[in-house]
This record gives structure tokens, C-alpha cells and sequence, in this order.
């Protein structure tokens, strides 16, 4: 059956998701754990949506980033966390009223009808899919939105030194993983998914083509924490767009995704505030003050936050503890692992992301709901 049959614009909402399961650096095959997306998981029922629209605008400069170099130390996180299954009874009822637009004319960017989530990332969008508790369908769900994860566990959003990548002239490619501009040039039609047999399995190739892209609302992107593990450059002055530094991949594959998605706006997620241990359980410090060569991970982020404000996206601030207040005194109450947010951090991240999202369609409540740039506590969930 064509995944178009399901996403009938009368009468059903399409919930899809990508199954993984990665979450160190080094993306994984999907093996016994991965499952291909069933008919009722990719539908549900008819939900109302609408957008707003925003001003985008590119600068080609960035400004320096005055940030001291850590040293480097060697750090290994504990991967083995697990969650209880109840933890989703707990989700929050609230619901946020959001208005259908099927006469055009309305509150979104592309007014027909939907409100249309893309969210591209590693594994924090990646984690926890298909349980109702995972970001995309946190988000997704209480904003009666079309929600597509297309997050993969362990991947970056740059290519190593050592990758060519993308080769615009005879288009060949030598993408090890389905990085973000990997990624991007499947949703521009340059790839297959048949390029990546032990990563991407046939779910995720379901949610690729069930996309499309002149319809998209919203990018949503994540990436920083395996760029930062894999060491990865951050910046070339010389070409903003180098897909092998994190700021030029995110700046070239959202380069592509305006191609295809004129409309669609655009929301870019700094990596979170994590903490990190050694072999032997002691905390080497935080991502402020550890580096893997070249700089911390709160340096990563800093490039991520310029290129939003330098290319006119909203950004998610998810590091400095001033969107929600995720940081060296509450990290074990948002995060399962040290690195990955567990569930209770995910409904804040959710919340945050709601609120932009809302501000940008300019149909937020600050009244009801507060200042949009208020911390957000994870007390209050």
C-alpha cells in the first residue's frame, strides 16, 4: 500500500518514525530491534493544524567566537540507561489549541491545510520512537501536526577530512553514515537510501518519500554532540558551506532543504548541556570545560546559535540553561544517561520547542503562558 494512501488531507494525520537505535558515535545496523512501520502506526486520527510565517534573511559573515580552548580529556559516558514503561502515563494532558487552514489564507507558512514537522537530527530526536514519548511525537502530537522523525542515533552533521562527500559533478558520494548532508540530498533527490543497506532500514525510506517537501512547515534540526565526540573541524572561514566543519554541513544542507522547501522556516538545536565520566565512574566535568581537540561542546554550540542569527532561524538554546534549566545542578533530573534526555526532559524540550514554534506563527499566548523567552523549569512537569 503507498504510504500517499495513508495521508489522505481529510482525513488522516501521518505519524511516522525511524528506528535506529544507535547511540554511540559510530552508527550501528539495524538489526532485530529495528521494525518496518505497520499501517496503524503510520496513521492516527485527523488533528487541526496551522503555522505562521517569519522572515529569513543570510549573512555570509560570522563573527569570531571568543571562547578558551579546554584541555583535552578523554571521556567515556554510560550508554546502559533505561526507563520505566509507566513514565508516559504521566505525560502531560494540556493540549495546545492549534487552528486547521483548509481555505489557504491562514496562519502557516504553506497554508494547506497541515501543520508539517520535519525533524533531522542524531540521536536525542532519534530515541525513543514509537513509545509516544519521543521528541517528533511529543511535539508532533500535542500540535495536531503531520510529524516526520527522520533523526538517526550516532550520526553528525559534518563528513570527516578523510570523506569527499558530495560530488556536485558527476554525483557520486562517499557519505559513510546518513549525516545531515546525506540526508538533505536524499530529500533533494541526489540519493538513495540504497546507499546506506546497514543503517537505514525500510521504515526510514517510508518516511523520506511519504515527505513532501514544497509542504513542509518546518525543519527542525539537531546535531553537536558527534561532531564534537568525532572531533570534527567546526569552521572554515574560507567556505561557510564545507560540509566537512558543523557549521558549513548545517549551512549547505539547509542551503539544499530551502531549494526544495521555499516556504518552510526553519528551527536549529544547539546539542544539550551533558556532563561527562571516565572508565572508572568519576565525573570529568561538564561540556563547558571538556574537549576532544577541537574545543568544547559548548563551543560546537556557539556555531550552531551564530548560523541561526546569521541565516534568520529560530534557535533552541539547549545548553546554557536558559531555555529550560537543564545544567550541573539539575542534569540528573533531565538526563537518563548523562547524555540523552530521559522522558521528563523530553517533555520540557518538547514544551520549548511548542512555544518557538507558536511564537513563529505568531499565534503564542504570553498572557496565558508566560514571556516566550521565560526559563522553563523541569519542576513544573
Amino acid at each position: 500500500m503507498s504510504i500517499h494512501n495513508f495521508l489522505s488531507a481529510t482525513s488522516l494525520i501521518m505519524t511516522v518514525t525511524l528506528i535506529t537505535g544507535c547511540t554511540s558515535p559510530n552508527i550501528s545496523t539495524i538489526g532485530a530491534s529495528g521494525q518496518k512501520m505497520s499501517e496503524s502506526q503510520a496513521s492516527s486520527s485527523i488533528a487541526s493544524a496551522s503555522t505562521g510565517s517569519n522572515t529569513s534573511s543570510t549573512s555570509s559573515a560570522i563573527s569570531d567566537i571568543s571562547s578558551s580552548q579546554a584541555t583535552i580529556i578523554s571521556d567515556q559516558t554510560d550508554e546502559g540507561s533505561s526507563e520505566a514503561s509507566d513514565t508516559a502515563s504521566s505525560a502531560s494532558t494540556e493540549t495546545t489549541p492549534v487552528k486547521k487552514d483548509p481555505y489557504h489564507g491562514g496562519d502557516e507558512p504553506i497554508p494547506d491545510g497541515d501543520l508539517q514537522l520535519v525533524f533531522i537530527g542524531d540521536s536525542q530526536f532519534d530515541n525513543w520512537r514509537n513509545s509516544s514519548t519521543s521528541i517528533s511525537e511529543l511535539v508532533g502530537t500535542e500540535m495536531g501536526a503531520l510529524h516526520y522523525n527522520l533523526g538517526v542515533g550516532g550520526t553528525c552533521a559534518a563528513v570527516s577530512r578523510s570523506q569527499t562527500g558530495y560530488n556536485t559533478e558527476d554525483g557520486s558520494n562517499d557519505y559513510s553514515e546518513a549525516n545531515f548532508t546525506a540526508i538533505c540530498h536524499m530529500l533533494h533527490g541526489d540519493l538513495s537510501t540504497n546507499d546506506y543497506p546497514n543503517s537505514l532500514n525500510e521504515e526510514f525510506e517510508t518516511v523520506l518519500y511519504s515527505i513532501q517537501p514544497e509542504k513542509v512547515d518546518y525543519y527542525i534540526i539537531e546535531y553537536g554532540y558527534n561532531d564534537y565526540y568525532m572531533g570534527l573541524d567546526i569552521y572554515n572561514e574560507n567556505d561557510p558551506y564545507d560540509e566537512h566543519t558543523y557549521y558549513g554541513a548545517l549551512n549547505l544542507g539547509i542551503k539544499m532543504l530551502k531549494e526544495i522547501s521555499p516556504e518552510a522556516h526553519f528551527i536549529i538545536c544547539t546539542p544539550c548541556y551533558c556532563r561527562f565520566y571516565n572508565g572508572s565512574g568519576k565525573d570529568m566535568g561538564d561540556a563547558y570545560n571538556v574537549s576532544k581537540g577541537q574545543g568544547s561542546l559548548a563551543y560546537y554550540a556557539d556555531y550552531a546559535l551564530k548560523l541561526a542569527d546569521n541565516i534568520g532561524a529560530r534557535k533552541l538554546d539547549a545548553i546554557s540553561g536558559t531555555t529550560f534549566n537543564l545544567n550541573s545542578y539539575t542534569y540528573k533530573e533531565y538526563l537518563e544517561d548523562h547524555i540523552h534526555l530521559g522522558y521528563k526532559g523530553r517533555v520540557v524540550y518538547s514544551k520549548a520547542l511548542i512555544r518557538i514554534l507558536l511564537d513563529d506563527m505568531e499565534i503564542y499566548d504570553s498572557e496565558a503562558n508566560g514571556d516566550v523567552n521565560s526559563m522553563l523549569s523541569i519542576a513544573d512537569y
